[in-house]
Protein backbone atom coordinates (compact mmCIF):
# COMPACT_ATOMS: atom_id res chain seq x y z
CA UNK A 1 0.00 0.00 0.00
CA UNK A 2 1.45 3.34 -1.10
CA UNK A 3 0.48 6.99 -0.62
CA UNK A 4 0.11 9.32 -3.59
CA UNK A 5 -0.97 12.88 -4.40
CA UNK A 6 -3.54 13.83 -7.00
CA UNK A 7 -3.59 17.39 -8.36
CA UNK A 8 -7.08 18.82 -8.86
CA UNK A 9 -7.59 21.74 -11.24
CA UNK A 10 -9.92 24.40 -9.85
CA UNK A 11 -11.30 27.66 -11.29
CA UNK A 12 -8.90 29.65 -9.16
CA UNK A 13 -5.83 27.42 -8.93
CA UNK A 14 -5.27 23.87 -7.68
CA UNK A 15 -5.95 21.55 -4.74
CA UNK A 16 -3.99 18.44 -3.75
CA UNK A 17 -5.60 15.21 -2.58
CA UNK A 18 -3.54 12.67 -0.66
CA UNK A 19 -4.77 9.14 -1.39
CA UNK A 20 -4.02 5.53 -0.53
CA UNK A 21 -3.16 3.27 -3.44
CA UNK A 22 -4.08 -0.36 -2.65
CA UNK A 23 -3.00 -1.62 -6.07
CA UNK A 24 -5.20 -4.04 -8.04
CA UNK A 25 -8.16 -5.31 -5.98
CA UNK A 26 -10.72 -7.65 -7.59
CA UNK A 27 -9.43 -6.74 -11.06
CA UNK A 28 -9.58 -2.97 -10.53
CA UNK A 29 -7.15 -0.41 -9.20
CA UNK A 30 -8.35 0.72 -5.78
CA UNK A 31 -7.55 4.23 -4.53
CA UNK A 32 -9.00 5.87 -1.45
CA UNK A 33 -8.77 9.62 -0.74
CA UNK A 34 -7.50 10.69 2.69
CA UNK A 35 -7.21 14.50 2.89
CA UNK A 36 -7.30 17.43 0.45
CA UNK A 37 -5.04 20.50 0.82
CA UNK A 38 -4.86 23.84 -0.95
CA UNK A 39 -1.10 23.97 -0.40
CA UNK A 40 1.07 21.35 -2.15
CA UNK A 41 3.73 21.46 0.58
CA UNK A 42 1.14 20.57 3.23
CA UNK A 43 -0.07 17.68 1.09
CA UNK A 44 3.51 16.40 0.69
CA UNK A 45 4.14 16.61 4.44
CA UNK A 46 0.96 14.61 5.13
CA UNK A 47 1.91 12.11 2.42
CA UNK A 48 5.30 11.54 4.04
CA UNK A 49 3.73 11.19 7.51
CA UNK A 50 1.19 8.59 6.35
CA UNK A 51 3.77 6.63 4.36
CA UNK A 52 6.04 6.48 7.41
CA UNK A 53 3.17 5.18 9.58
CA UNK A 54 2.36 2.56 6.93
CA UNK A 55 5.98 1.45 6.80
CA UNK A 56 6.04 1.21 10.61
CA UNK A 57 2.69 -0.63 10.65
CA UNK A 58 1.13 2.09 12.84
CA UNK A 59 -1.16 3.78 10.31
CA UNK A 60 -4.88 3.85 11.17
CA UNK A 61 -7.37 5.13 8.63
CA UNK A 62 -11.05 5.01 9.49
CA UNK A 63 -12.87 4.83 6.15
CA UNK A 64 -15.48 7.48 5.34
CA UNK A 65 -18.34 4.99 4.99
CA UNK A 66 -21.60 4.16 6.74
CA UNK A 67 -21.95 1.24 9.13
CA UNK A 68 -24.05 -0.48 6.45
CA UNK A 69 -21.15 -0.22 4.00
CA UNK A 70 -18.78 -1.51 6.68
CA UNK A 71 -21.06 -4.53 7.15
CA UNK A 72 -20.98 -5.20 3.40
CA UNK A 73 -17.18 -5.03 3.34
CA UNK A 74 -16.94 -7.45 6.27
CA UNK A 75 -19.38 -9.86 4.61
CA UNK A 76 -17.55 -9.72 1.27
CA UNK A 77 -13.95 -9.89 2.46
CA UNK A 78 -14.17 -11.93 5.67
CA UNK A 79 -17.42 -13.88 6.00
CA UNK A 80 -17.50 -15.05 2.37
CA UNK A 81 -13.97 -16.45 2.67
CA UNK A 82 -13.81 -17.69 6.26
CA UNK A 83 -17.31 -18.79 7.31
CA UNK A 84 -19.53 -21.72 6.39
CA UNK A 85 -22.68 -21.14 4.36
CA UNK A 86 -25.12 -21.57 7.24
CA UNK A 87 -23.08 -19.22 9.44
CA UNK A 88 -22.93 -16.62 6.68
CA UNK A 89 -26.69 -16.92 6.20
CA UNK A 90 -27.37 -16.31 9.90
CA UNK A 91 -25.13 -13.21 9.73
CA UNK A 92 -26.99 -12.01 6.65
CA UNK A 93 -30.35 -12.39 8.40
CA UNK A 94 -29.24 -10.27 11.37
CA UNK A 95 -27.76 -7.69 9.01
CA UNK A 96 -30.84 -7.27 6.84
CA UNK A 97 -33.44 -7.56 9.59
CA UNK A 98 -31.81 -5.56 12.37
CA UNK A 99 -28.34 -4.04 12.01
CA UNK A 100 -28.73 -2.26 8.67
CA UNK A 101 -32.28 -0.89 9.18
CA UNK A 102 -31.49 0.36 12.68
CA UNK A 103 -27.79 1.29 12.64
CA UNK A 104 -26.80 1.18 8.97
CA UNK A 105 -27.09 4.93 8.29
CA UNK A 106 -24.62 5.90 11.05
CA UNK A 107 -21.12 6.92 9.85
CA UNK A 108 -18.60 4.20 10.65
CA UNK A 109 -16.26 6.81 12.15
CA UNK A 110 -18.90 7.54 14.79
CA UNK A 111 -20.21 4.05 15.62
CA UNK A 112 -16.67 2.65 15.94
CA UNK A 113 -15.56 5.49 18.23
CA UNK A 114 -16.21 5.79 21.99
CA UNK A 115 -19.43 7.63 21.08
CA UNK A 116 -20.62 4.36 19.56
CA UNK A 117 -20.82 2.69 22.98
CA UNK A 118 -24.00 4.59 23.86
CA UNK A 119 -25.40 4.07 20.36
CA UNK A 120 -24.90 0.31 20.51
CA UNK A 121 -26.23 0.11 24.08
CA UNK A 122 -29.38 1.90 22.89
CA UNK A 123 -29.60 -0.65 20.06
CA UNK A 124 -29.48 -3.55 22.53
CA UNK A 125 -32.21 -1.94 24.59
CA UNK A 126 -34.33 -1.46 21.46
CA UNK A 127 -34.10 -5.04 20.20
CA UNK A 128 -34.69 -6.43 23.69
CA UNK A 129 -37.63 -4.34 24.89
CA UNK A 130 -39.03 -2.13 22.10
CA UNK A 131 -39.44 -4.39 19.06
CA UNK A 132 -42.95 -5.57 19.92
CA UNK A 133 -45.53 -4.08 17.53
CA UNK A 134 -42.75 -3.09 15.10
CA UNK A 135 -42.67 -4.62 11.59
CA UNK A 136 -39.91 -5.99 9.40
CA UNK A 137 -39.22 -3.25 6.79
CA UNK A 138 -38.88 -5.82 4.00
CA UNK A 139 -41.58 -8.39 4.79
CA UNK A 140 -43.94 -6.23 6.89
CA UNK A 141 -44.13 -9.12 9.34
CA UNK A 142 -44.42 -8.24 13.05
CA UNK A 143 -41.21 -8.31 15.08
CA UNK A 144 -40.80 -9.57 18.63
CA UNK A 145 -38.49 -8.53 21.44
CA UNK A 146 -35.31 -10.61 21.40
CA UNK A 147 -34.06 -12.75 24.26
CA UNK A 148 -30.83 -12.00 26.08
CA UNK A 149 -29.08 -14.90 24.33
CA UNK A 150 -30.22 -13.64 20.90
CA UNK A 151 -28.90 -10.17 21.69
CA UNK A 152 -25.56 -11.79 22.54
CA UNK A 153 -25.40 -13.05 18.94
CA UNK A 154 -25.86 -9.46 17.76
CA UNK A 155 -23.06 -8.25 20.02
CA UNK A 156 -20.77 -11.01 18.75
CA UNK A 157 -21.52 -10.00 15.18
CA UNK A 158 -20.84 -6.31 15.80
CA UNK A 159 -17.63 -7.30 17.57
CA UNK A 160 -16.65 -9.43 14.58
CA UNK A 161 -17.10 -6.46 12.23
CA UNK A 162 -14.97 -4.19 14.43
CA UNK A 163 -12.30 -6.89 14.82
CA UNK A 164 -12.04 -7.22 11.04
CA UNK A 165 -11.45 -3.47 10.65
CA UNK A 166 -8.95 -3.47 13.54
CA UNK A 167 -6.89 -6.21 11.90
CA UNK A 168 -6.90 -4.18 8.70
CA UNK A 169 -5.63 -1.10 10.56
CA UNK A 170 -8.80 0.91 9.93
CA UNK A 171 -9.91 1.44 13.54
CA UNK A 172 -7.94 1.61 16.77
CA UNK A 173 -10.14 -0.31 19.19
CA UNK A 174 -13.11 -2.68 19.36
CA UNK A 175 -15.50 -0.59 21.45
CA UNK A 176 -18.21 -3.28 21.40
CA UNK A 177 -16.34 -4.99 24.26
CA UNK A 178 -17.42 -2.06 26.46
CA UNK A 179 -21.10 -2.36 25.59
CA UNK A 180 -23.71 -3.97 27.85
CA UNK A 181 -26.84 -5.93 26.96
CA UNK A 182 -29.68 -5.01 29.34
CA UNK A 183 -31.54 -7.65 31.32
CA UNK A 184 -35.17 -7.79 32.44
CA UNK A 185 -36.07 -8.15 36.11
CA UNK A 186 -36.20 -11.95 36.06
CA UNK A 187 -32.76 -12.11 34.48
CA UNK A 188 -31.39 -9.67 37.03
CA UNK A 189 -32.70 -11.82 39.89
CA UNK A 190 -30.52 -14.70 38.73
CA UNK A 191 -27.32 -12.79 39.46
CA UNK A 192 -28.49 -10.28 42.04
CA UNK A 193 -26.16 -9.27 44.85
CA UNK A 194 -27.98 -9.18 48.17
CA UNK A 195 -26.82 -6.36 50.45
CA UNK A 196 -29.65 -6.35 53.02
CA UNK A 197 -30.46 -9.91 54.14
CA UNK A 198 -33.30 -8.66 56.37
CA UNK A 199 -35.29 -7.54 53.33
CA UNK A 200 -34.94 -10.86 51.49
CA UNK A 201 -37.85 -13.29 51.46
CA UNK A 202 -37.51 -17.08 51.50
CA UNK A 203 -38.35 -17.26 47.79
CA UNK A 204 -34.98 -15.73 46.87
CA UNK A 205 -32.94 -18.52 48.43
CA UNK A 206 -30.97 -20.41 45.82
CA UNK A 207 -31.72 -24.05 45.06
CA UNK A 208 -30.18 -26.53 42.65
CA UNK A 209 -31.66 -26.17 39.20
CA UNK A 210 -34.32 -28.80 38.62
CA UNK A 211 -33.25 -31.29 35.99
CA UNK A 212 -34.90 -34.20 34.25
CA UNK A 213 -34.53 -37.59 35.92
CA UNK A 214 -33.88 -40.74 33.85
CA UNK A 215 -37.36 -42.02 34.74
CA UNK A 216 -38.95 -38.79 33.51
CA UNK A 217 -36.83 -38.93 30.36
CA UNK A 218 -38.09 -42.42 29.54
CA UNK A 219 -41.68 -41.25 29.96
CA UNK A 220 -40.92 -38.63 27.30
CA UNK A 221 -39.34 -41.22 25.02
CA UNK A 222 -42.53 -43.27 25.31
CA UNK A 223 -44.43 -40.37 23.74
CA UNK A 224 -42.55 -40.96 20.49
CA UNK A 225 -42.23 -44.75 20.33
CA UNK A 226 -42.84 -46.20 16.85
CA UNK A 227 -42.91 -42.74 15.25
CA UNK A 228 -40.39 -40.85 13.11
CA UNK A 229 -39.27 -39.03 16.27
CA UNK A 230 -38.36 -42.20 18.20
CA UNK A 231 -34.74 -42.44 17.02
CA UNK A 232 -33.99 -38.67 17.17
CA UNK A 233 -35.22 -38.53 20.77
CA UNK A 234 -33.27 -41.65 21.71
CA UNK A 235 -30.08 -40.36 20.07
CA UNK A 236 -30.27 -37.12 22.07
CA UNK A 237 -31.11 -38.96 25.28
CA UNK A 238 -28.66 -41.87 25.11
CA UNK A 239 -25.81 -40.42 23.02
CA UNK A 240 -26.19 -36.69 23.63
CA UNK A 241 -26.28 -35.86 19.92
CA UNK A 242 -27.10 -32.40 18.66
CA UNK A 243 -30.12 -31.92 16.42
CA UNK A 244 -27.94 -31.16 13.39
CA UNK A 245 -25.84 -34.28 14.01
CA UNK A 246 -28.93 -36.46 14.28
CA UNK A 247 -30.25 -35.16 10.97
CA UNK A 248 -26.89 -35.71 9.29
CA UNK A 249 -26.46 -39.37 10.28
CA UNK A 250 -26.21 -41.75 7.32
CA UNK A 251 -27.21 -45.41 7.56
CA UNK A 252 -23.79 -46.31 6.21
CA UNK A 253 -22.16 -44.82 9.33
CA UNK A 254 -23.90 -47.35 11.59
CA UNK A 255 -21.81 -50.42 12.44
CA UNK A 256 -24.40 -52.86 13.80
CA UNK A 257 -21.97 -55.69 14.42
CA UNK A 258 -19.73 -53.62 16.69
CA UNK A 259 -22.62 -51.46 17.89
CA UNK A 260 -21.02 -48.14 17.10
CA UNK A 261 -21.68 -45.12 14.91
CA UNK A 262 -19.51 -42.46 13.27
CA UNK A 263 -20.48 -38.83 13.84
CA UNK A 264 -18.74 -36.70 11.21
CA UNK A 265 -21.47 -34.82 9.33
CA UNK A 266 -24.54 -32.68 9.98
CA UNK A 267 -27.54 -31.08 8.34
CA UNK A 268 -28.18 -27.44 9.18
CA UNK A 269 -30.50 -24.62 8.20
CA UNK A 270 -29.19 -22.19 5.58
CA UNK A 271 -31.82 -19.50 5.03
CA UNK A 272 -35.01 -21.28 3.99
CA UNK A 273 -33.10 -24.38 2.95
CA UNK A 274 -31.15 -27.18 4.58
CA UNK A 275 -27.61 -28.13 3.63
CA UNK A 276 -25.71 -31.34 4.30
CA UNK A 277 -22.18 -30.84 5.58
CA UNK A 278 -19.86 -33.77 4.84
CA UNK A 279 -17.70 -32.94 7.84
CA UNK A 280 -18.29 -31.11 11.09
CA UNK A 281 -16.81 -27.69 11.75
CA UNK A 282 -14.63 -28.72 14.70
CA UNK A 283 -12.40 -31.79 14.87
CA UNK A 284 -13.81 -32.56 18.30
CA UNK A 285 -17.32 -32.81 16.79
CA UNK A 286 -16.21 -35.75 14.63
CA UNK A 287 -16.14 -38.88 16.75
CA UNK A 288 -17.00 -42.60 16.94
CA UNK A 289 -19.53 -43.50 19.64
CA UNK A 290 -20.47 -46.92 20.97
CA UNK A 291 -24.20 -47.52 21.30
CA UNK A 292 -25.95 -48.68 24.47
CA UNK A 293 -27.92 -51.87 23.83
CA UNK A 294 -31.19 -50.05 24.49
CA UNK A 295 -30.38 -47.56 21.73
CA UNK A 296 -29.41 -50.32 19.30
CA UNK A 297 -32.73 -52.04 20.02
CA UNK A 298 -34.60 -48.80 19.28
CA UNK A 299 -32.77 -48.36 15.96
CA UNK A 300 -33.65 -51.95 14.97
CA UNK A 301 -37.26 -51.30 15.97
CA UNK A 302 -37.27 -48.24 13.74
CA UNK A 303 -36.06 -50.36 10.82
CA UNK A 304 -39.16 -52.50 11.26
CA UNK A 305 -41.26 -49.31 11.26
CA UNK A 306 -39.66 -48.28 7.97
CA UNK A 307 -40.31 -51.70 6.42
CA UNK A 308 -44.00 -51.43 7.32
CA UNK A 309 -44.14 -47.92 5.86
CA UNK A 310 -42.60 -49.14 2.61
CA UNK A 311 -45.59 -51.43 2.17
CA UNK A 312 -48.03 -48.66 3.09
CA UNK A 313 -46.56 -45.98 0.80
CA UNK A 314 -45.52 -48.31 -2.01
CA UNK A 315 -44.00 -46.42 -4.95
CA UNK A 316 -44.32 -43.16 -3.04
CA UNK A 317 -41.82 -44.32 -0.43
CA UNK A 318 -38.38 -42.69 -0.64
CA UNK A 319 -35.34 -44.87 0.12
CA UNK A 320 -33.25 -42.29 1.93
CA UNK A 321 -29.60 -42.72 2.87
CA UNK A 322 -30.25 -40.97 6.18
CA UNK A 323 -30.80 -42.90 9.40
CA UNK A 324 -33.64 -40.74 10.73
CA UNK A 325 -36.55 -40.54 8.30
CA UNK A 326 -40.20 -39.54 8.14
CA UNK A 327 -42.97 -42.07 7.53
CA UNK A 328 -42.61 -41.72 3.75
CA UNK A 329 -38.83 -42.24 3.89
CA UNK A 330 -37.79 -38.62 3.45
CA UNK A 331 -34.92 -37.47 5.64
CA UNK A 332 -36.28 -35.88 8.79
CA UNK A 333 -36.19 -32.08 8.77
CA UNK A 334 -34.02 -30.16 11.24
CA UNK A 335 -36.79 -27.79 12.32
CA UNK A 336 -39.34 -30.61 12.41
CA UNK A 337 -37.50 -32.25 15.30
CA UNK A 338 -37.72 -29.16 17.52
CA UNK A 339 -41.27 -28.26 16.55
CA UNK A 340 -42.64 -31.80 16.86
CA UNK A 341 -40.93 -32.36 20.18
CA UNK A 342 -42.32 -29.10 21.58
CA UNK A 343 -45.81 -29.84 20.32
CA UNK A 344 -46.00 -33.33 21.85
CA UNK A 345 -44.22 -32.33 25.05
CA UNK A 346 -46.58 -29.38 25.60
CA UNK A 347 -49.57 -31.75 25.33
CA UNK A 348 -47.91 -34.14 27.75
CA UNK A 349 -47.23 -31.39 30.29
CA UNK A 350 -50.85 -30.19 30.17
CA UNK A 351 -52.10 -33.73 30.77
CA UNK A 352 -49.69 -34.18 33.68
CA UNK A 353 -50.86 -30.92 35.24
CA UNK A 354 -54.49 -32.00 34.95
CA UNK A 355 -53.69 -35.35 36.58
CA UNK A 356 -51.92 -33.59 39.44
CA UNK A 357 -54.95 -31.35 40.02
CA UNK A 358 -57.37 -34.28 39.91
CA UNK A 359 -55.27 -36.35 42.33
CA UNK A 360 -54.45 -33.35 44.51
CA UNK A 361 -50.73 -34.04 44.13
CA UNK A 362 -47.76 -31.77 43.50
CA UNK A 363 -46.85 -31.20 39.84
CA UNK A 364 -43.11 -31.81 39.58
CA UNK A 365 -41.97 -32.14 35.98
CA UNK A 366 -39.40 -29.70 34.53
CA UNK A 367 -40.13 -28.04 31.21
CA UNK A 368 -37.53 -29.04 28.65
CA UNK A 369 -36.68 -28.66 24.98
CA UNK A 370 -35.27 -31.28 22.62
CA UNK A 371 -31.77 -29.89 23.12
CA UNK A 372 -32.02 -30.40 26.89
CA UNK A 373 -32.11 -34.15 26.29
CA UNK A 374 -28.47 -33.74 25.28
CA UNK A 375 -27.83 -31.96 28.58
CA UNK A 376 -29.49 -34.89 30.40
CA UNK A 377 -27.09 -37.33 28.75
CA UNK A 378 -24.00 -35.32 29.70
CA UNK A 379 -25.16 -34.76 33.29
CA UNK A 380 -26.13 -38.43 33.74
CA UNK A 381 -22.68 -39.57 32.63
CA UNK A 382 -20.92 -37.17 34.98
CA UNK A 383 -23.15 -38.03 37.93
CA UNK A 384 -22.44 -41.72 37.47
CA UNK A 385 -18.69 -41.49 37.56
CA UNK A 386 -17.64 -40.95 33.95
CA UNK A 387 -14.37 -39.06 33.55
CA UNK A 388 -14.73 -35.41 32.55
CA UNK A 389 -12.38 -35.77 29.57
CA UNK A 390 -14.27 -38.84 28.31
CA UNK A 391 -17.60 -37.01 28.56
CA UNK A 392 -16.10 -34.05 26.70
CA UNK A 393 -15.07 -36.33 23.81
CA UNK A 394 -18.40 -38.14 23.84
CA UNK A 395 -20.33 -34.86 23.66
CA UNK A 396 -18.05 -33.38 20.99
CA UNK A 397 -17.17 -30.29 23.03
CA UNK A 398 -14.18 -28.42 21.61
CA UNK A 399 -13.07 -27.24 25.07
CA UNK A 400 -13.44 -28.94 28.44
CA UNK A 401 -14.84 -25.76 30.04
CA UNK A 402 -18.08 -26.37 28.13
CA UNK A 403 -18.40 -29.81 29.69
CA UNK A 404 -17.62 -28.42 33.13
CA UNK A 405 -20.75 -26.26 32.97
CA UNK A 406 -22.74 -29.43 33.65
CA UNK A 407 -20.95 -30.25 36.88
CA UNK A 408 -23.12 -27.82 38.85
CA UNK A 409 -26.05 -30.24 38.56
CA UNK A 410 -24.56 -32.99 40.76
CA UNK A 411 -27.45 -32.82 43.23
CA UNK A 412 -27.26 -36.45 44.36
CA UNK A 413 -23.47 -36.44 44.42
CA UNK A 414 -23.55 -33.31 46.57
CA UNK A 415 -25.77 -35.14 49.05
CA UNK A 416 -23.44 -38.13 49.00
CA UNK A 417 -20.46 -35.88 49.73
CA UNK A 418 -22.32 -34.48 52.74
CA UNK A 419 -23.02 -38.04 53.93
CA UNK A 420 -19.33 -38.92 53.55
CA UNK A 421 -18.38 -35.98 55.77
CA UNK A 422 -20.79 -37.31 58.41
CA UNK A 423 -19.22 -40.78 58.24
CA UNK A 424 -15.69 -39.43 58.61
CA UNK A 425 -16.19 -36.91 61.43
CA UNK A 426 -19.33 -37.90 63.38
CA UNK A 427 -17.64 -40.64 65.48
CA UNK A 428 -15.23 -38.09 66.90
CA UNK A 429 -17.68 -35.31 67.69
CA UNK A 430 -19.85 -35.23 70.81
CA UNK A 431 -22.64 -32.67 70.71
CA UNK A 432 -24.32 -31.82 74.01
Amino acid sequence: MKVGIRTNKLKNGFSYTVFLDYGIVNGHRKREPLETYSNKKDAQNYQAKVQTEINNNTFIHIPDITFSEAIDEWMENYVANECELNTAESYRTINEKYLKPILGHIPFKIISSPKGIDIINDYYNYIRFELNNQTDPKTNEPLKNLSYSSAKHHRAQISGIFTYFMKNKKIIDNISKNTTIPKDNNEKLKDIIIDDIESVGDDTLLEDEQSLTPKQAVSILNLFMNTSMMVPVALAMFLGLRRSETCGLLKSKLDKENRRITINASRVRCGNNEIYKKRNKNKSSSRILYLPKILMDIILLDEKRQEKNKLIFGENYIDSKFLCVMDDGHAINVDYISHKFKSEFDKFIENEKEKAIENNTKFDFPYITYHKLRHLNITALLENGAELVDVQKNAGHSVINTTMHYTHQYTENKKEIANKIDEVFSPYIQLK
